[in-house]
């Protein structure tokens, strides 16, 4: 009896230690279950951030890292609005080599080069609508820049959803060294818009009234823009028709007079859109926006007054409305909106940014892909019977 009963304590006694070894195991487990999720299939990259205080005007030095890749960067807030967001701001990235020289790495699947940008979309209720928007764009047979979705952690605080993004700029453009690329600033400049404005000589600096030239860098490179000035028909009349359906099918309020890139080839130009925040039916402050408003601007203005290039509208929305009807595009939304539901980082986002409450209107909106999602096809199905009676749907 006494050899059973030592036997059965030692029993008991190992068994208890390993029992509490799976429990021990198990509680490590619960640990990582987080960061499991995030590291696991069809998770979303992790990128982190570290830098000093940041400020809109001066990059400041710092760390980006990848899982096993880092590199030093100087970083900067960017976007004049989104600088009064809470918490959520968007970053400009140059990456730089341990001599402090441009370092060119392809992040994500983007084009490899030293110059990123960091998205967070915070005043978009699904987040979504800038990089949808661009990829709508280049679907339709133009370049823009593409954009690659992340969670960022900065200094070591969760940051939540973001977009890598390639700058707006010759690359992006499809441009070669030859080319010349502008970028329309603002309505308006010293109460003129060059392309309403008898235009005076060329300038010396980076603006010309409310253009901005982006490349190239020296004076000559304003010499496509002035020859534009003088012969519209430098413009790929298709390529603006379709620039201009495109804006207006989805609202893009800030994408006529600001945040419109003209894009020289050498032969022609063409348009390339950015900052696409404030479209599909929102606002820059995430109010509604009015779905019957016409979006133009002086450039286009003129073209309107043709009425050939009015005759272009009405076949090139003939073209294009089943690849631009409210279901397809839509569609595209549903898809992002569902890929990032599998990888949960929808549930991490709300937990950090529940909702953005506007520094202006000081009114509250919350994050809501899928409802969101409603909203923009109601919003859409507007739009798009505003361009049948305007360019002949069916008729």
């Amino acid at each position: 009896m006494r050899e059973i009963r030592q036997h059965s304590s030692r029993f008991a006694a190992g068994d208890c230690v390993r029992i509490m070894k799976k429990l021990l195991l198990l509680f490590a487990l619960l640990l990582l279950l987080p960061a499991a999720r995030c590291r696991g299939e069809g998770a979303l990259p992790v990128l982190r951030l570290d830098a000093a205080q940041l400020d809109y005007v001066s990059a400041k030095p710092g760390l980006l890292s990848l899982g096993d890749f880092s590199t030093p960067v100087t970083v900067k807030y960017r976007g004049t609005y989104s600088f009064t967001f809470t918490g959520k701001r968007n970053y400009s990235l140059h990456l730089k080599d341990e001599a402090g020289d441009r370092r060119n790495v392809s992040l994500l699947g983007l084009r490899r080069d030293d110059d990123y940008v960091l998205l967070g979309g915070y005043s978009d209720p699904c987040r979504l609508r800038c990089a949808v928007g661009l990829d709508i764009w280049r679907g339709l047979g133009y370049p823009a820049p593409r954009t690659a979705a992340c969670e960022l952690y900065f200094g070591g605080y969760y940051k939540g959803l973001y977009f890598l993004g390639e700058r707006p700029d010759r690359k992006s453009a499809g441009l070669n060294d030859t080319g010349a690329l502008y970028r329309v600033l603002a309505e308006r400049a010293d109460g003129l818009d060059l392309f309403s404005a008898e235009a005076p000589g060329l300038p010396g600096g980076e603006a010309w009234l409310n253009v901005g030239k982006v490349y190239p860098e020296d004076a000559a490179g304003w010499q496509p823009l002035a020859a534009l000035l003088r012969d519209r028909s430098l413009l790929d009349r298709t390529a603006f028709a379709d620039y201009y359906l495109f804006v207006n099918l989805i609202g893009a309020t800030d994408n006529m007079t600001k945040n419109l890139f003209l894009c020289w080839d050498g032969t022609r130009f063409y348009p390339m859109p950015w900052d696409l925040d404030a479209a599909f039916g929102r606002l820059y402050t995430a109010e509604p926006s009015d779905p019957a408003a016409w979006y133009a601007g002086p450039l286009f203005d003129s073209l309107l007054e043709d009425g050939g290039f009015r005759a272009l509208l009405a076949e090139r929305w003939a073209a294009l409305r089943e690849t631009l009807s409210p279901d397809a595009v839509a569609a595209r939304f549903a898809e992002a909106i569902a890929a990032l539901d599998e990888t949960g980082v929808w549930e991490r986002e709300a937990e950090r940014f529940p909702a953005y409450t506007d520094s202006v209107t000081g009114k509250t909106h919350p994050l809501a892909p899928w409802r969101e999602l409603d909203f923009i096809r109601d919003f859409l199905r507007a739009r798009f019977e505003l361009l049948d009676a305007a360019y002949g749907g069916n008729r």
